[in-house]
């Protein structure tokens, strides 16, 4: 029985001495600093404009869609405006979507069109966006591209393609 107890004392003596002596540890203490507020997500801003306005070697009317898509996104009125025929761009009107922001530009599956001596591109075309009074709106209709096919005498801007006109549903 000596023996027992001798083990249960030297066991008691060991958890004992694993206990810190029996000190009082310091107190954690808690940061009083304030939770961090979140950071607001920025609104993405629109990339610059840097498009090159397609050229006659440019046979692809996507080339002058994409162009023209960027230039409108990007709210490059005057960029967008030299993707019409030149005896077209003169108006002074703004566009029907000069009042819209984050604007989104879409294209249908276009026709592509043959007549005598010029091709002509026909695609559904919506531009959406937001109103000044914070309203969705969408712009839809339909878009023709024309350019001259390889006339003698031609300029470059009538064997590029450019807008022919847009006419719109609503």
């Amino acid at each position: 029985m000596m023996v027992k107890n001798a083990t249960f004392l030297a066991l008691c003596a060991l958890a004992l001495s694993a206990c810190d002596g029996g000190t009082d540890p310091s107190p954690v203490q808690e940061s009083a600093a304030p939770a961090p507020t979140p950071t607001p997500t920025p609104t993405p801003t629109p990339t610059a404009f840097n498009a090159d306005l397609p050229g006659p070697d440019e046979t692809d009317p996507q080339a002058l869609l994409d162009y023209w898509q960027q230039a409108v996104e990007a709210n490059e009125r005057e960029a967008a405006r030299r993707a019409w025929r030149s005896d077209v761009r003169g108006g002074g009107t703004a566009p029907r979507w000069s009042n819209l922001s984050d604007i989104t530009v879409t294209f249908g599956e276009g026709r592509a069109e043959g007549a005598a001596g010029s091709s002509y591109y026909q695609v559904p075309v919506k531009i959406a966006g937001r109103g000044v009074d914070q309203t969705d709106q969408t712009l839809a209709g339909t878009m023709t591209l024309r350019r001259v096919n390889d006339v003698p005498g031609a300029d470059s801007g009538q064997l590029s393609w450019r807008i022919e006109s847009i006419k719109f549903d609503n």
